[in-house]
C-alpha cells in the first residue's frame, strides 16, 4: 500500500507517512508479536506527531496488515483486531 496516495491519508502530514510506510513495509508479519509489535510502532508514532486516526485510516491500515499476514494467520488477526476494538469503543 502507497500511504502517500492512498485516499484514507489524503492529508496526512507526509513525515509521518514516510515513517508509517516504513514501519509497515519493513516486517514480515509472520509471528503474532510482530503484528502487535508493529500496531504498537503505529500508535506511538501516530501519538507522537499528533495524528489521529480516521476510522478509515484505521480500516485501510488493518486491511493492508492482515493482507501481508499468512492466510492461517488472518483469522486470528481479525478477532485481535475485533477485542481491541471493542475495548477501545
Amino acid at each position: 500500500m502507497d500511504l502517500m496516495n492512498h485516499p484514507a491519508f489524503k492529508g496526512v502530514d507526509q513525515g509521518f507517512l514516510s515513517t508509517l510506510q516504513g514501519t509497515i513495509n519493513s516486517l514480515s508479519y509472520k509471528s503474532d508479536i510482530e503484528i502487535i509489535g508493529t500496531l504498537m510502532a503505529v500508535s506511538n508514532e501516530a501519538k507522537k506527531k499528533n495524528v489521529n486516526f480516521t476510522p478509515d485510516m484505521q480500516a485501510a491500515l488493518l486491511d493492508h496488515l492482515k493482507s501481508r499476514i499468512p492466510v492461517n494467520k488472518r483469522a486470528q488477526f481479525e478477532a485481535f483486531v475485533s477485542l481491541m476494538t471493542s475495548k477501545m469503543g
